[in-house]
């Protein structure tokens, strides 16, 4: 249910609506969201949702790449429907742009027109630190608020392909490129913009991220065949609810969060769900929410889950 005076913060996957969302945001509601060179975020779609699965015919190739950019329109449309959209400029579908738009370039135009004047910061994952001190300096936040914790990592996606294989990520995504280059552009004249104050604050958020990992976690190491990252909290810090929850993916918080707000209302497998997704991730992650601290939140009365529900 959603509150009398609306959501104050909407931080989640979705298409993005302008007039959906301040149906159930308060007013001056202040729109943000990120994008990646679309090479990166199309190499992060195809091999974390694994499109080899999702259309059989690329399983037996070595280079799944090459064959799926032999007749790209033919292999996307084996994809099923949860998936078909992140194969071809995802970015921009995420952000409100049409499948059947993609090569009308008077609605490109006007849809890059349409973000950039609805959203008050862009931030480009490839300046992140900038990007996120010009968030903090649009929010009035602190930099202590802008911690983070790395948790994927793109391993040998991006260097294992072919500079032919690039291009043709980059030709098979150009509605993702041109709203990225455009975006990539407007914050570099930004940053130029800015004065010191501003590029002793990257520095001091970066110093404060490194020194947050040193304090939080005793050990780094790579998970999934490289392509994820898993921590093991410091002694000290085994009970620190912050290093937990940073170093907790984004999947599993969502679910955390739809078990906070509908506790009362989910059926049991659904939790059983959630307990089962944490305990699994946990094997290679043991710094991430156990399921014990999930359990405290649903249940403040009693202190331990009992043997049946671990």
């Amino acid at each position: 249910m959603m509150p009398e005076k609306g959501y104050n913060i909407l931080s989640q996957y979705t298409r993005h609506h302008q007039s959906d969302v301040l149906r159930i945001m308060n007013p001056g509601t202040i729109f943000t969201t990120l994008l990646r060179h679309p090479v990166d975020q199309f190499l992060s779609v195809f091999n974390n949702f694994d499109i080899k699965q999702e259309m059989k015919n690329l399983l037996p190739h070595h280079n799944p790449y090459e064959e799926f950019f032999r007749r790209p329109d033919k292999i996307a449309m084996l994809a099923s429907d949860s998936v078909y959209h992140l194969i071809q400029n995802s970015m921009s579908f995420d952000l409100g742009l049409n499948t059947p738009h993609f090569k009308n370039n008077s609605a490109v135009d006007e849809f890059v027109e349409k973000i950039d004047s609805e959203f008050h910061l862009v931030l480009i994952l490839e300046l992140l630190d900038e990007s996120l001190v010009l968030l903090k300096r649009l929010m009035c936040w602190n930099l202590n608020q802008l911690v983070y914790v790395k948790l994927s990592v793109n391993k040998e996606y991006s260097v294992s392909i072919s500079d032919d294989i690039r291009q043709k990520i980059m030709d098979w995504n150009s509605i993702d490129m041109r709203l990225y280059t455009h975006f990539l552009e407007k914050m570099k004249k930004i940053i130029s913009e800015q004065d010191e104050s501003f590029h002793k604050e990257v520095a001091l958020l970066k110093q404060i991220n490194s020194d947050f990992s040193k304090e939080c976690y005793e050990k780094v190491f790579p998970v999934y065949n490289g392509n994820k990252i898993g921590y093991s909290l410091r002694k000290s810090h085994e009970t620190n609810m912050t290093c937990k929850e940073l170093a907790t993916d984004d999947v599993t918080q969502t679910h955390v969060i739809g078990l906070k707000q509908f506790k009362d209302k989910l059926p049991p497998s659904d939790i059983l769900m959630v307990r089962n997704h944490m305990q699994n991730l946990k094997k290679h992650n043991p710094a991430m929410l156990d399921w014990t601290d999930v359990y405290k939140v649903l249940h403040p009365d009693k202190s331990q889950p009992e043997k049946n529900e671990l």
